[in-house]
């Protein structure tokens, strides 16, 4: 009998191990993450492919505004587990700044997705830094933090559905989800 309750309350113990550990977040994971540039020549071959194809371009933002009026790239890449904005992507996202600085009821919506490895918290997390990223750089160029929403789907929405490393590249992105004329 004493023998049965002691396995019962084992796991107990161990179910709220594997919960906590399942929810457990990563924090200061890598000191050198934020809302800095990087080296543009560093991208996988995913993302190149995925640029190539046309992967985001010719966007139509729901109010006749299409991308000739702002700019065609509206999908940027990031390296494993960094939210840093490569500086390729920098003239995309400062016409994204100028087009909603003219624009000043425009509203835009950012996205950040992650690949599929980490927990869903860990995920969660890092796609909104990575939104916030480009957020920031729009804000330091005088864009109304009102006309920004940041949304995060960290690994809910994979852009490839493989588990190669190219896969992943693609998975690892912020997305101009969608520019509203207010």
């Amino acid at each position: 009998m004493q023998l049965k309750k002691l396995a019962q309350v084992l796991l107990v113990a161990a179910s709220v191990l594997a919960i906590s550990a399942c929810t457990h977040t990563k924090k200061n994971m890598n000191p050198n993450e934020g809302s800095s540039y990087d080296d543009p020549y560093d991208r996988t071959q995913g993302a190149q492919k995925a640029q190539a194809s046309g992967a985001g371009s010719g966007a139509n933002y729901g109010d006749g505004v299409s991308s000739k009026h702002a700019t065609s790239k509206d999908v940027y890449y990031f390296d494993f587990d960094r939210s840093v904005v490569k500086s390729a992507d920098m003239p995309a996202i400062y016409a994204k700044a100028d087009y909603l600085l003219a624009h000043p009821k425009a509203k835009i919506i950012l996205e950040g997705h992650t690949d599929p490895r980490g927990s869903r918290e860990y995920n969660v997390g890092l796609g909104e830094r990575r939104a916030n990223a480009i957020a920031d750089i729009l804000k330091a160029k005088g864009v109304n933090p009102d006309q920004i929403r940041m949304l995060s789907y960290g690994a809910e929405r994979l852009a490839a559905q493989g588990h190669s490393e190219e896969d992943y590249q693609m998975d690892r992105r912020a997305i101009f989800a969608r520019i509203q004329q207010g």
